[in-house]
């Protein structure tokens, strides 16, 4: 999730989870956190270091 821009609907796909919302229910259970919080906090924006 900190690694790609794909939105979760990709991410979702490309595990083999399906949808969406199957892989947000199996994120948050796992992480204990939504993936779009996840996201916010462990994803580098590139261009504040620049």
């Amino acid at each position: 999730m900190e690694t790609t821009t794909l939105p979760v609907a990709r991410i979702a796909e490309n595990c083999g989870l399906g949808s969406p919302a199957n892989l947000r229910h199996h994120f948050t259970r796992t992480v204990g956190t939504s993936p779009s919080a996840y996201r916010r906090t462990f994803t580098t924006d590139v261009r504040q270091s620049l």
